[in-house]
């Protein structure tokens, strides 16, 4: 299976690059910034549009644009014109809002061709910045195409490269297990196979530390260097915290995507649950959505199945073994018992391997005849 492929590493630039990163981004920046307002600025009622300057006009104007990769201007450019594509799209199920002007203290990157870039095994080299140190942790396949690279920068001021590659991935070998996952707070994963996985809390963890920085943060005269400087400890708290997530995240759902085959979730309604007030915390704190996205695309990768069961299915009030339904079950209820069959198992146990048997269901019923007899 041939597919799209990043492997982000960090990068390790020296004053005078950073400077000169530095410079690129906020070049890109104007580039973008530019087009948003001759975009914003349309009025029907005129006969003659303003037309949004090229790289080539904007780098006439502003001189010292010269002093960046035109490639990356060119890219930004390019970007703007696939926004206005979609922004206009019919076609388009979900519409995306009028664009927004970008700031130094937003997410600063850029991205170069393949042309203008060459990874080495402790450098990577770009055009007008030269051969910049990385850690490479994960090798590049000898066989693959380079795409692009894009360049960031976070609100730590760290520097990462993202090598975009084309690559051929080989699935993983069958095991012939399949699973059913009921997500929740207390327990991050209750599998219909006894797995469980705790909920690591990682916001709630750094909370304290997170709450003093940001009480130190707050004392402090805008516009100070010492504000500057708790402003950037508030944020590698946060970093940290984003990290820890997604490590987490990536090792679970690597996990999954070894051991088994089919994998049945819940088809959860993430944006809804985050408007309740009282669990709002805790649901972006266990990173629900990034999870099912993180899940989806591994298994995709690597031949194996994910499928989603609807929301409105009963999971966690229907009896697993005769289908029996508890009406009256609350969230405080964390044994289900059956009145008909006497079953009496913990709920997310229970939950799970209700989803498990609802999936293959639906998945068998999507599936033709002679997919059936290959399975």
């Amino acid at each position: 299976m041939t597919t799209l492929k990043a492997f982000k590493y960090r990068l390790y630039p020296t004053a005078q690059q950073q400077i000169l990163l530095n410079k690129t981004m906020g070049c890109v920046r104007v580039v973008w910034n530019h087009n948003v307002e001759v975009f914003n600025n349309f009025d029907k009622n005129l006969t003659e549009q303003e037309q949004p300057l090229s790289t080539t006009q904007l780098k006439k104007k502003f001189e010292w644009m010269n002093e960046v990769s035109a490639a990356a201007l060119q890219q930004k450019e390019m970007d703007f014109k696939t926004f206005k594509k979609n922004y206009f799209s019919k076609t388009r199920k979900k519409k995306i809002g009028r664009p927004c002007f970008k700031n130094r203290d937003s997410h600063q990157s850029y991205r170069l061709p393949n042309q203008k870039f060459t990874l080495n095994d402790s450098s990577i080299r770009l055009e007008k910045i030269g051969k910049v140190k990385l850690i490479v942790d994960r090798i590049v396949p000898v066989d693959c195409k380079f795409m692009s690279v894009t360049v960031s920068k976070n609100v730590c001021g760290q520097f990462f490269a993202s090598v975009l590659v084309e690559m051929e991935i080989i699935h993983k070998p069958k095991t012939g297990k399949t699973i059913g996952l009921d997500i929740g707070l207390k327990t991050f994963l209750t599998g219909s196979d006894g797995l469980t996985v705790e909920n690591p809390t990682y916001f709630r963890e750094s909370q304290a530390e997170l709450k003093q920085a940001q009480r130190h943060l707050s004392h402090k005269k805008k516009g100070s260097l010492r504000r500057k400087k708790a402003t950037l400890n508030v944020a590698r708290i946060h970093n940290n915290i984003v990290n820890q997530r997604k490590t987490f995240i990536h090792q679970i759902t690597a996990k999954l995507v070894n051991e088994y085959d089919f994998i049945a979730i819940e088809d959860l309604n993430v944006a809804g649950m985050v408007k309740n007030h009282r669990l709002a915390k805790s649901i972006s704190d266990a990173s629900f959505a990034e999870f099912y996205s993180t899940l989806s695309y591994k298994a995709a990768w690597y031949g194996k199945e994910v499928v989603k069961v609807d929301r409105w299915f009963a999971s966690s009030k229907t009896c697993s073994c005769c289908g029996w339904k508890n009406e009256n079950l609350t969230l405080s209820d964390r044994i289900f018992e059956c009145l008909v069959c006497g079953l009496k198992k913990d709920r997310d146990v229970n939950a799970s391997e209700n989803i498990l048997k609802e999936a293959l269901r639906v998945s068998s019923a999507i599936r033709t005849p002679s997919e059936c007899q290959s399975v």
